[in-house]
């Protein structure tokens, strides 16, 4: 009968173990020196080798001919154990046996001594699915077993084992397995097996298995029934994915903004029967790993991929801003929580998509206000013309209106993170916390020690450190003015992101400053005490300007 990958390659001794070195040796010494312990709580994702390890343990401690703290696997207990003629190795599924009855039928069984081995050995798995009145159960006897009796529980959710039980184990943390060690075993493996894996192939099943070798290995195993020669197309055939093709093409279509091949694509897709939730599982991937490469001048270690696909990355991460990424991750992600609640799956990719295409660079949506894309110009020129569009039907309605003089009055806008809750008292401090911030702005000198604060910022917090990286400071008494887009403004009403700027600022500059936005008076100064002639100049040169600008994107505005 044929014999699945996992269990047919299952580790037989410590040094077979991936990826877990600091578990392994301990463990090792351990047997070594004799300095046993009676529980021990082994704890980690799927798949990454803790009821291997139990095992591998169990055989260890009872082996006649040890070689080195493994056990031999040629003696008649590390046979009788492999082959569970010898009962006095137990494994229990704490999942389907959780009562306090099935635990009182295992204490029964830790009366009796070992009938062939030295101890015995009782493994728990998934222990923490254990009831409360089981886990109460169980309490005395793991603190105070037989000299004869060993305890390996393990779990995968250790926050849900009681402190009680916690504290009565040796515990050992079993790490996510890394990309490059389930690449190389999978290769080991598959030569084994009379088969070949490419880097490639091999790079994108660490992916899927997300640190767990057991995963890895059953992946492997359905894809080598395909194909002995197993490389990237026969991975993503096997498990339903688009593909690194699929996927570069419909980011380059999200970077040009073209929801018209975006659908053409998804449909592609759906016609082949591709799943829509793991498509978008791999637009979340693929997507992180731009917002990294956006953000980190050193992506080594993050990003799980092969050299020609991460060249390919930073060329795409070029087309895309930190903002952006990140607004795009926001609309994959709750789409992605709307397909697993069972919404019409196509139908939610495609309106996330359509999404994705109108997140401008600085990644807040776009104003319902600005019109439809107009069909003949580029993707690249859509942005500029939509809002040069917007800003001259704003400046004609305020032509028209003869609000220009009105617009001359400088505003109070609240300090960053001040209220304005009306009447009594309440008003009273509101008032205090506003200022007139156009003629701080005016008055306001260049803080020269902004490069200072930003790359102190980039320390605590990157993601803020990406959106105000662009940004410029200005300092005006203990006003510290920062100038930067509505992105960065919002950023900036994140308490922690202005307590942060805050101690910084002091650390360098020895100042106590409160935070506002930078708003000078602009390139036009609306002055209520200039004549109507010099605001219309005014003006007029300001409409120009916008006009040559929506020249310059290709849009003909006419001069009336």
């Amino acid at each position: 009968m044929y014999q699945v990958l996992y269990r047919k390659w299952r580790p037989k001794t410590f040094a077979d173990v991936v990826g877990q070195p600091h578990v392994t040796e301990t463990l090792k010494n351990e047997l070594v020196s004799g300095r046993i312990a009676h529980a021990y709580l082994f704890t980690g994702s799927r798949g990454t080798g803790k009821t291997t390890c139990a095992k591998i343990f169990s055989k260890a401690v009872n082996c006649l001919h040890p070689v080195d703290g493994n056990p031999c696997g040629e003696c008649e207990i590390c046979r009788g154990i492999d082959d569970e003629s010898i009962m006095d190795v137990t494994e229990m599924d704490a999942a389907s046996n959780r009562k306090i009855e099935d635990i009182r039928d295992l204490l029964e069984e830790i009366r009796y001594t070992p009938a062939q081995a030295k101890y015995r050995v009782f493994i728990v798995d998934e222990v923490h699915m254990l009831t409360t009145e089981a886990f109460n159960a169980l309490l005395k006897t793991l603190e105070e077993p037989p000299s004869y009796v060993i305890f390996i529980l393990a779990t995968t959710e250790p926050h849900k084992l009681p402190a009680t039980i916690l504290s009565r184990c040796q515990r050992f943390d079993f790490h996510r397995v890394t990309p490059k060690a389930i690449c190389g075993r999978l290769k080991y493996i598959a030569q084994q097996e009379g088969g070949d894996i490419d880097d490639e192939a091999g790079l994108m099943i660490a992916r899927l298995a997300d640190g767990g070798m057991r995963d890895a290995l059953s992946i492997l195993d359905q894809a080598m029934g395909k194909s002995k020669l197993v490389n990237a197309l026969t991975v993503c055939e096997t498990v339903g994915m688009a593909g690194t093709g699929y996927i570069n093409e419909l980011a380059g279509d999200i970077a040009k903004r073209d929801p018209a091949a975006l659908m053409r694509l998804i449909n592609e897709l759906y016609a082949n029967s591709k799943d829509m939730i793991r498509l978008c599982d791999e637009l979340i991937g693929y997507f992180r790993s731009i917002m990294i490469l956006c953000t980190v001048k050193d992506s080594d270690g993050l990003i799980v991929a092969s050299e020609a696909e991460l060249t390919e990355l930073k060329q795409a991460a070029s087309n895309f801003t930190p903002a952006r990424a990140i607004e795009i991750l926001n609309v994959l992600q709750s789409s992605y929580e709307k397909m697993a609640r069972g919404v019409n799956k196509r139908v939610e990719m495609e309106t996330a998509l359509i999404k994705i295409c109108g997140i401008p660079d600085n990644g807040t949506q776009p104003a319902k206000s600005v019109q439809p894309v107009i069909q003949h110009s580029s993707p690249d020129q859509n942005a500029i013309i939509n809002s040069l569009l917007s800003r001259v039907e704003s400046l004609e309605r305020t032509v028209r209106s003869g609000l220009l003089q009105s617009r001359s009055s400088a505003q109070a806008v609240p300090i960053y993170g001040s209220t304005s809750e009306p009447g009594g008292k309440a008003a009273q401090e509101s008032n205090a916390s506003s200022v007139n911030v156009r003629e701080i702005s005016d008055s306001a000198k260049i803080y020269p020690e902004w490069s200072r604060v930003i790359e102190a910022l980039q320390e605590i917090n990157q993601a803020a450190y990406s959106v105000l990286a662009n940004s410029r400071g200005f300092i005006n008494g203990k006003y510290l003015l920062i100038e930067t887009g509505g992105f960065g403004r919002d950023m900036l009403r994140n308490s922690q992101v202005k307590d942060a700027i805050k101690n910084i600022v002091k650390q360098i500059s020895g100042l106590d400053c409160r935070l506002g936005p930078y708003t000078p008076s602009a390139a036009i100064q609306y002055n209520s005490s200039e004549s109507n002639s010099s605001s219309e100049d005014a003006t007029l040169a300001y409409a120009k300007k916008i006009i040559s600008r929506a020249q310059e994107a290709g849009v003909d505005v006419e001069e009336n």
